[in-house]
């Protein structure tokens, strides 16, 4: 019983993973993946970060994060800059065009968020969020 219960619920996740992805229609028009997004979300959250931080936060090695990296600097949705104080260190922050992107991408996920989100009542968004953070912890 305990394993049929898991298997639900990993299948269900997987589901409303692929739900969510489903929803990320304006991915298509910016030419970027996931991974990208995720990290230009990343980028705009922890201003001015460095390329150590996304390698660890994306649990991905330097020479792969110094690739995603290249790919959103040709895009011209980030750019590089030296740190002021240590020359060294290497800061990443999103250029105008990855500014607005970003935006446009953050409006259509609340838009198509709420509209999966909104066929629960408010206790039951409670819920979810409580076991949410109980699994994540």
């Amino acid at each position: 019983m305990k394993k049929d219960i898991n298997r639900e619920l990993f299948e269900t996740i997987i589901n409303v993973y692929k739900l969510i992805k489903k929803n990320y229609q304006v991915l298509k028009d910016t030419n970027i993946s996931m991974i990208q997004l995720h990290c230009l979300i990343y980028i705009n959250k922890n201003k001015n970060c460095s390329l150590k931080q996304i390698a660890k936060n994306f649990s991905v090695t330097l020479p792969s994060a110094t690739d995603l990296v290249n790919k959103l600097i040709l895009l011209k949705l980030i750019i590089r800059k030296e740190d002021k104080k240590d020359r060294r260190l290497i800061n990443l922050s999103l250029t105008k065009k990855g500014k607005k992107l970003i935006k446009k991408i953050l409006e259509k996920n609340n838009q198509c968020f709420s509209s999966l989100i909104n066929k629960l009542n408010i206790k039951e968004k409670k819920q979810l969020l409580e076991i949410l953070k109980k699994i994540l912890v």
